[in-house]
């Protein structure tokens, strides 16, 4: 291959690795956005089932791995919410519920901007595909015509 033709074949395959490491990226925080939204729907959901109940009711409050311990509610109309950097503070349940879901709403719209910058990726890595294939086959064609049979798509280590 001439330094010419090298040159654009470097910039397609630095295009679709950049495309390819963008779109894994992406899907990660989406990922983590999907599993904050579901965190704090389940608190909402918690919430409103405090809100249900009368004080001096048992509960199980779990403490993690699947383990429990009895408590008696005291104060069914306030809880104590995350405000972020270790900082927290008491708000009413219907306060608390209003932050958090707007809290989702936010991260909703997170999630929405991902799914719409994951399809642009995606449809570059569509677009691309077919000629990094190309490059990829003759790359290929061209070690077995030098005699190597390895597979120039794995690297070496």
């Amino acid at each position: 291959m001439s330094e010419e033709k090298r040159i654009p074949v470097e910039k397609v395959l630095a295009e679709y690795e950049v495309l390819r490491t963008q779109a894994e990226a992406l899907q990660q925080n989406l990922e983590l956005v999907n599993q904050h939204i579901s965190e704090f729907r389940r608190t909402i959901e918690a919430i409103e089932e405090v809100e249900r109940l009368k004080e001096g009711n048992e509960i199980l409050v779990p403490l993690g791995a699947g383990s429990f311990v009895r408590a008696e509610l005291k104060d069914t109309g306030s809880v104590i919410l995350s405000l972020g950097a270790d900082v927290a503070a008491r708000r009413s349940t219907a306060e608390a519920r209003q932050e958090l879901e707007a809290r989702v709403r936010e991260l909703e719209r997170v999630r929405d901007e991902h799914s719409s910058r994951l399809q642009e990726v995606l449809k570059g890595l569509e677009a691309i595909a077919p000629v990094v294939e190309q490059i990829v086959a003759a790359m290929q064609q061209a070690q077995l015509q030098r005699g190597g049979a390895e597979d120039v798509r794995q690297p070496k280590g």
